[in-house]
């Protein structure tokens, strides 16, 4: 009986102090794309923005809007209807499910059914394509 309420006092011990590292684990997490936004502003990496880089980042981020816009209004009458966005919505998504098929066949052949082979290749290859997109939108900025 003694073993059974050492256990879980520890287990009450313990728990705080993880759900603790998952809270600060999670937060960490949630902060990830204001950093990413700071990296791309940061034109002269000097760990500060300046008015002109901060100009320079609204004035580029203006520029996606414009053309995201431009991806919404199919029709080209200057506004963008709910069907035109369901639509964009719609496609957006079909594109993604198709590449992760894709990713997936692709990774399932090179793991020869070791399942775990084909779960560290999958997490490689979502590190992969978030430095890719990361460079994609650093790129932006330079040029």
């Amino acid at each position: 009986m003694t073993k059974y309420i050492t256990v879980l006092l520890a287990m009450f011990l313990v728990l705080p102090v993880v759900a603790d590292d998952h809270k600060k684990a999670k937060a960490k997490r949630a902060l990830e794309p204001l950093r990413d936004l700071f990296v791309m502003a940061d034109k002269d990496k000097d760990g500060a923005i300046s008015y002109l880089e901060h100009e320079d980042f609204i004035s580029m981020q203006a520029e996606k809007g414009r053309q995201r816009f431009a991806e919404l209004d199919t029709d080209n009458d200057n506004s963008v209807s709910t069907k035109e966005a369901k639509a964009f919505a719609r496609e957006k998504i079909r594109k993604m499910r198709e590449k992760r098929k894709e990713i997936g066949e692709k990774i399932r052949k090179e793991s020869k059914g070791d399942r775990m082979r084909e779960r560290e290749r999958y997490e490689e290859y979502r590190r992969m394509e978030e430095m890719k997109n990361k460079k994609e939108n650093l790129s932006g900025i330079i040029n």
